[in-house]
């Protein structure tokens, strides 16, 4: 795996199999995973098609998954452990219904450097929905997340032995909790980074 950042966009490339819950999502053996800014009025009524100008414009070719975010790519977050590399982008402007009320996005990126079953990779993604929301009200927010949150849970396709095999991913496992504190120190650190009225 290799990552930069290149024109507002986080792109990590490798031979991955994913599982994604963004524009394009679901789950697929893809080249390249992408986070792209947009700009803050972003009002796209085909958000697929924008998504395949961003790939097309810095000549990613299919099968990809990308992911959009107005949170400029300054504010991303990284963590590294030996599980996993994680990237997050945190914008809070718009929060869910799951308060009492209102373009910010919480994107995800787990990539895994162990070889993790199927349905690990669908748990990671609700472990990583409950870190996110931990961090939220750990930062005492009155919401769970955005109204346009992604997941993206990633391995890379790698023949290796050595490499951990992983069957679950509860935040009461070993992975699990990896997942949690990562997300939940990214989620933070972004969104102080994105909002600093919150630092």
């Amino acid at each position: 795996m290799k990552y930069f950042i290149k024109n507002e966009t986080l792109i990590i490339n490798g031979d991955f199999e994913a599982l994604s819950t963004g524009i394009n999502g679901g789950r697929c053996a893809v080249n390249c995973l992408f986070n792209h800014t947009v700009e803050s009025e972003f009002d796209r009524v085909l958000p697929k098609e924008y998504l395949n100008s961003v790939a097309s414009s810095h000549d990613i070719i299919e099968p990809y998954f990308g992911l959009l975010t107005a949170v400029d790519m300054d504010n991303l977050c990284v963590e590294i452990d030996e599980y996993m590399t994680v990237f997050v982008t945190a914008g809070i402007t718009h929060p869910s219904p799951f308060r009492t009320k209102s373009i910010g996005t919480i994107n995800i990126i787990i990539v895994a450097r162990a070889n993790v079953s199927e349905g690990a990779m669908a748990g990671a993604i609700i472990t990583a929905t409950e870190a996110k929301s931990k961090a939220l009200i750990d930062m005492g927010f009155d919401f769970l997340g955005t109204t346009t949150d992604a997941v993206i849970i990633a391995t890379e396709n790698v023949a290796q032995k050595k490499l951990q095999n992983i069957e679950y991913s509860g935040s009461y496992t070993d992975f699990g909790s990896k997942i949690t504190k990562a997300v939940t120190k990214c989620v933070k650190e972004s969104i102080r980074k994105t909002h600093p009225e919150y630092r």
